[in-house]
C-alpha cells in the first residue's frame, strides 16, 4: 500500500514538475516572440532625413536582436534543464524497475525453491507411504497364506470328519441289518 502511495505521489510531483518546466518554455516563447515583433517594428521604422533608418533606430535593433540571442541562450538552458530531467528521471524509474524486477525474481526463485523442497518432502512421504502400502500388502498376502493353509487343513479334516460319520452311519446300518439277521433267526427257530 505504501508503495502505490509513493508512485502517486511521485508521479503527480513529476507531473507537477513538467507541467512547471512546460509553462517557464512556454513564457520563454511568448517572451521570444515579443522581442521578435518588437525587432520587426524596429527594423520597418524608417525615421531618418533621407528615410533610411537613424542611428536610434539602428541601435534598438541592435538591443533587440541582444535580447533575442539572451532569450534563445535561456531557452536552450530550460531545454538542457528538461531534458536532463527526463532523462535523471527516466534513468531512475528504469533503476527503480530493475531493482523491482531483480526483488521480484527474487521473491520468484525464492518461492520455486520453496515448492521444489516441499515437492521433494512429498515425493519422500510418497515413497514412505509407497513402502508402508507395499509391506502391509505382503503381511496380508502372509497371512492369507497362513489361513488359506489352516483353511485347508479344516477342510480336509471336515471332509474326513464326514467320512468317518458316513463310514459310521454304514457301519451301524450294517450292524442293524445284522441285528436285523440275528432276531429273524431268533423268532424263525
Amino acid at each position: 500500500m505504501r508503495s502505490i502511495l509513493c508512485a502517486l505521489a511521485l508521479l503527480c510531483l513529476t507531473t507537477f514538475r513538467v507541467q512547471a518546466q512546460d509553462d517557464r518554455l512556454t513564457t520563454l516563447m511568448n517572451e521570444r516572440e515579443q522581442l521578435v515583433l518588437e525587432y520587426q517594428f524596429y527594423n520597418q521604422q524608417n525615421s531618418s532625413f533621407w528615410g533610411k533608418k537613424s542611428k536610434k533606430d539602428l541601435i534598438n535593433i541592435l538591443e533587440t536582436l541582444k535580447k533575442i540571442i539572451n532569450k534563445d541562450s535561456e531557452l536552450i538552458g530550460a531545454i538542457k534543464v528538461a531534458s536532463i530531467k527526463k532523462i535523471a528521471e527516466s534513468t531512475v524509474e528504469n533503476q527503480r524497475e530493475g531493482k523491482i524486477t531483480v526483488e521480484d525474481q527474487r521473491i520468484v526463485n525464492a518461492r520455486i525453491a520453496d515448492l521444489q523442497s516441499q515437492i521433494k518432502v512429498l515425493q519422500v512421504n510418497v515413497k514412505k507411504r509407497e513402502r508402508t502400502i507395499h509391506e502391509l500388502q505382503e503381511q496380508l498376502k502372509s497371512k492369507d497364506d497362513l489361513r488359506y493353509g489352516k483353511d485347508r487343513v479344516i477342510a480336509i479334516l471336515a471332509g474326513a470328519a464326514v467320512l468317518f460319520l458316513l463310514y459310521a452311519v454304514f457301519l451301524q446300518v450294517r450292524l442293524n441289518k445284522v441285528h436285523a439277521k440275528g432276531k429273524k433267526k431268533k423268532v424263525v427257530k
